[in-house]
């Protein structure tokens, strides 16, 4: 009995099985959006909700064409005054949902190339400890909007 190393379309198959398998193991993001800036303003922040794969992962950095960077942040109180402050990482429990809010934990643009305006959308690109890089698409809404409006919007 001859068994060898799978070749040609067959390998293709099990390769094509296991990039599929895989795929459901990675997180999932959802309802990306951004409220407008004022022209001349510089800074913005992104919103989302993360849904943990099979396994536990972390976003440990991302980027955007609109903003020289993008920085990791969580809002927290301390003596009644919130204060926001970098984060190295963003924890996604295995099969649990991580949202990223106002006045909670975002991503912080800075250096934005323009004003974010109202109905136009751009990408920003997460990268995970494990599962690697994943591109969204960020909607931009309008500066009064808030969190249970936009997942509203997105449902």
């Amino acid at each position: 009995m001859n068994i060898g190393v799978a070749r040609g379309p067959a390998m293709l198959v099990l390769l094509s099985l296991a990039a599929v398998a895989h795929a459901g193991d990675a997180p999932s993001v959802s309802g990306a959006w951004a409220r407008a800036t004022a022209p001349g303003i510089d800074v913005g922040a992104a919103y989302m909700v993360i849904e943990g794969g099979a396994q536990a992962d972390r976003v440990v950095d991302a980027s955007s064409p609109r903003a020289a960077m993008v920085h990791l942040h969580t809002v927290e109180e301390r003596d009644g005054v919130a204060k926001m402050r970098p984060i190295e990482a963003i924890d996604v429990p295995a099969g649990q949902r991580v949202e990223l809010a106002p006045k909670g934990t975002h991503l912080m643009l800075m250096g934005l190339d323009g004003a974010l305006v109202a109905g136009e959308s751009f990408p920003i690109t997460l990268r995970f400890a494990t599962a690697g890089e994943q591109t969204v698409t960020v909607l931009v809404k309008p500066a009064t909007a808030d969190a249970a409006h936009s997942q509203q919007q997105h449902h």
